[in-house]
């Protein structure tokens, strides 16, 4: 006799756990083998064998339920562990210099750097310095083997004239072999104020920026 072709018509939750699934839980199992037992034919009744199995079924259903339960209750306690090794050293971060993406650079007089990082694979690689209009003022050729540097520029454009003060525009390129396009950024080094949490996600301030964790490309080692 098929347990599956039993039904009590005074039970109308026969087929939903109490978490609303269509799927059965032990629970359920458990009532449909007593309710097969309740009425199942006195002239056919149901055999050792089966029976055995069934429960073996029904053990085989609860350790599963079981380890189930285990292995999620093991995923949050390693959810929360992550949220607080992150928060710490965020935490740490505080007072340091980090570097993170950037895409312009202000030129005031004085020499500025630019520093880049770049994917690996690259044959040629470099940094250029644009203007409002999207015209290049400057292209600087970087060492492609190096996948993390820094360039300076003095404010001269290609042709030597010095540009007039402002934001400028910084794009870094970087191509491999057959010319194939290869990731490559411009950073700037920023120090990181404070953190600021929430309930989503903490947040690390500089000046009036806020960066995430995702930002960060590297943390500079403290000055002496």
């Amino acid at each position: 006799m098929n347990i599956s072709s039993i039904v009590d018509p005074n039970v109308s939750t026969v087929g939903k756990n109490p978490r609303g699934s269509a799927q059965l839980g032990k629970d359920d199992f458990l009532r449909l083998l007593t309710m097969q037992l309740r009425y199942q034919d006195p002239l056919n009744p149901l055999e050792n064998t089966e029976f055995i199995a069934q429960m073996a079924q029904f053990t085989s259903l609860e350790q599963l339920q079981n380890i189930n339960e285990t292995l999620a209750g093991q995923d949050e306690g390693k959810t929360d562990l992550n949220a607080t090794f992150a928060n710490n050293l965020l935490t740490s971060l505080v007072g340091k210099e980090v570097e993170v993406p950037m895409n312009q650079v202000f030129y005031g007089g004085n020499e500025t750097s630019i520093s880049y990082n770049l994917g690996r694979g690259a044959q040629n690689a470099s940094v250029s310095v644009l203007d409002a209009r999207g015209q290049v003022v400057t292209k600087i050729e970087v060492e492609p083997s190096q996948l993390n540097g820094r360039v300076s520029w003095n404010g001269e454009s290609a042709s030597g004239n010095k540009v007039p003060h402002g934001a400028y525009h910084v794009v870094v390129s970087a191509e491999g072999y057959g010319k194939q396009p290869i990731a490559a950024e411009a950073l700037e080094r920023v120090r990181v104020d404070a953190v600021r949490f929430d309930r989503e996600e903490a947040y690390l301030q500089s000046g009036n920026r806020e960066l995430t964790m995702s930002d960060l490309r590297s943390v500079l080692a403290e000055r002496n």
